[in-house]
Formats: structure tokens, sequence, C-alpha cells
């Protein structure tokens, strides 16, 4: 990381002395700089960073690139991968018609360790004891963390009885959104995550 901040800052001063079609990746290559350290604890970033800001809220935006080092645009994932063994996944299609973002991770039974036997929720977060709304709920252990995840059997369809426990829980929301992916000064590509708040 630290080479490639080196690059990049010979590389935002060589530009200063090129043609001004050079000059306009300048402000790419200052902003992939910017992003790839801590842009809020770097006065120099403020600038640039700002100046992004402000043109993202123009019609017409385009990302600034940095071609000297193969820059992308920024693209947004809000959520964090899921645990190894467990798939992504939307739940429940909207109301309106539309699907909501991937955000439960999945895994069959086979692949979880249960920690305590599941047990019966209604919807406001009490035990069961009558109705419909209910929901079987587990701890289960993923690394060194126990984890509350909701269960969910799965009928294959079909005229056999084969049905499927799922265990699913909430995928971890990313405190930095947002990501660049480039090329650093072994030719090898990184990415690095940031948020502009």
């Amino acid at each position: 990381m630290l080479k490639f901040l080196f690059l990049g800052a010979a590389v935002v001063a060589g530009t200063m002395f090129l043609p001004s079609e050079s000059r306009a990746s300048e402000w790419g290559c200052q902003v992939l700089l910017c992003l790839s350290g801590d842009w809020q604890g770097t006065p120099s970033c403020h600038p640039p960073i700002y100046r992004l800001i402000a043109a993202m809220e123009k019609p017409g935006f385009h990302w600034p690139t940095c071609p000297q080092a193969n820059s992308s645009g920024a693209r947004y994932e809000p959520y964090e991968d899921c645990p190894a063994g467990w798939t992504a996944f939307a739940p429940v299609a909207s109301e309106h018609g539309g699907h909501s973002a991937q955000s439960m991770c999945r895994a069959p039974a086979s692949n979880v360790q249960q920690v305590r036997n599941s047990q019966m929720w209604n919807g406001n977060g009490g035990l069961r004891w009558n109705g419909d709304s209910a929901m079987r709920t587990a701890a289960v252990q993923i690394g060194d963390k126990t984890v509350q995840a909701r269960v969910q059997t799965v009928s294959s369809g079909g005229h056999g009885f084969d049905t499927t426990t799922y265990y699913e829980i909430s995928r971890p929301r990313r405190a930095k959104p947002y990501y660049i992916e480039y090329d650093d000064a072994n030719g090898v590509r990184q990415r690095s995550w940031f948020n502009l708040r």
C-alpha cells in the first residue's frame, strides 16, 4: 500500500507538467490516491474529495479515473461477505414486485454447528404460544462467535416429502461500502474500500 501511495504521489506530481489533456487525469489520480488512504485525516485530500462530492450531485457525472493506475470507477457493496460455507441471498421479493438486496446469508444445516436447540418465536420477539407469525431460531457457531439464526425448512417439491433445513443470518453492513479497483506498482490488481462521509 505504501509503495502505491508513493507511486500515486509521483503520478500526480508528474501530471502537473503535462498538456491539458493529460491533466484531465490528474484529478482522478488525486481521488484514487486519497481514497486509498485516510482522506478525512489528510488535509491535502480535502479539496479533491470535496470537489468529487460536489460533482457527484450534478447531472452527467462520471467518476474520475487514473489511467496510469488503470483505476475503475467507484462501485458499491453495502454488505460484508458471507462466512465460509454460507451463500448470499435476497430474502423475499418486495410487495411492489421488486427484489430486495442480498442482505442475508444462508447455509444448509449440514454446514452449520448449532450451539443451542431451536425455539419457536413469535413476530414480537417472545416465545410462541399460538399464531402463524412464528419462526424457529437457533444459536449457531460462526468462527469464534455465537450468532442467532433463523431456521427455514424448504420442500424440494415434486411428489416426495424431501425437505432441506437452512439457517439464515443477516449480513453485516460495511463501514466502508464503496470501492475502487486499480493496479499497484507491481501491476497487481488491488481493491481499496472507502466512505465519503
